[in-house]
């Protein structure tokens, strides 16, 4: 049996993951939202629903998301990055990040690269209020954050 979601083939994993993510306590996304906190990465999956390492290794603190009115800033990877985003009912575009050139340890600049790809491609964005968790989506795999210093 084939389990398709945008005309891309899914694994049975992620299929479930997107299930029990649309089933819980999730609300619209609104800009106060995203911009009452700064947000720190607590887990990633990858597209198997494998823990991602790509997202979380390194040295550094968990890579972290700001929000401002049109403006997105990323943190805690190697190099920071910023650029617009898009909030449009319960999908986050991203337009292209800029970033500083700085080279770092491996794990590092793994981890800039794996989130840069993820924020690049369309993303489903979920707000659980009872949680206080901001979950992103898309073929990629789950990003889940919490408010940073949580």
């Amino acid at each position: 049996m084939s389990n398709f979601i945008s005309g891309r083939l899914l694994p049975a994993s992620m299929i479930l993951a997107l299930a029990l993510a649309g089933c819980g306590s999730t609300q619209t996304v609104s800009l106060s939202t995203l911009t009452q906190h700064d947000w720190s990465l607590a887990e990633a999956t990858d597209a198997d629903g494998h823990p991602d390492a790509s997202l979380q290794g390194g040295d550094r603190a968990p890579i972290q998301l700001s929000f401002q009115a049109d403006r997105l800033g990323v943190s805690n990877s190697c190099n920071g990055m910023g650029g617009d985003y898009q909030l449009k009912e319960d999908r986050l575009e991203v337009g292209n990040l800029m970033q500083t050139m700085m080279a770092c340890e491996s794990e590092l600049m793994a981890r800039e690269s794996a989130i840069k790809a993820r924020l690049q491609q369309p993303l489903k964005i979920q707000y659980d209020p009872k949680k206080v968790r901001l979950t992103l989506i898309n073929d990629a795999g789950i990003m889940v954050f919490k408010p940073s210093g949580e």
